[in-house]
């Protein structure tokens, strides 16, 4: 098959352009990947409601209008249970990438009501000398916090007995 100069020009030219474009979405996708790897990640999900919240099987918090109420009794302020539930609805982390021995280590089973989720979302909760990892059970997925904001978490005298 015989083109001519203007044909072969344009195969070049395409030719080109394809391995650019080629080039490109590779490039881009590595990029994604790295970011979504190192990017900051909510516990329980950006703008989420939650109605209702049991921790370890000893205090059930539950919405009541627009304040808290714990069930089965009152171990800490209102202010301070405000502040927690705040502290979980805009906790985020960096993903992490961990294998957590549960013989080993010993974590807090918080179990929550989403205001969007038809579903009980299950979640545990790990100190760690460092740092405090939040475990996703629906989505496997671990984030990262630093170890001071277990204390906002789970504030002291909330639970019977606090695994600090």
């Amino acid at each position: 098959m015989r083109l001519s100069r203007a044909a072969w020009n344009n195969v070049i030219i395409f030719s080109v352009m394809g391995f650019i474009l080629l080039i490109n979405f590779t490039q881009l996708n590595k990029d994604e990947s790295a970011e979504s790897m190192t990017a900051e990640h909510y516990v329980i999900g950006e703008n989420k409601v939650i109605l209702t919240m049991n921790i370890d099987q000893q205090v059930t918090i539950e919405r009541a209008g627009q304040a808290w109420r714990l069930l089965p009794e009152q171990r800490i302020s209102a202010q301070l249970t405000e502040q927690m539930m705040r502290t979980w609805q805009q906790a985020q982390g960096k993903v992490i990438d961990v294998a957590i021995d549960r013989a080993q280590q010993s974590g807090l089973f918080i179990s929550m009501v989403l205001a969007d989720k038809p579903n009980i979302q299950l979640f545990s909760l790990y100190l760690l000398s460092e740092q405090v990892i939040v475990h996703n059970h629906q989505t496997d997925i671990y984030v990262a916090l630093p170890a001071p904001m277990f204390s906002q978490l789970i504030p002291n005298g909330l639970l019977i007995s606090n695994s600090q």
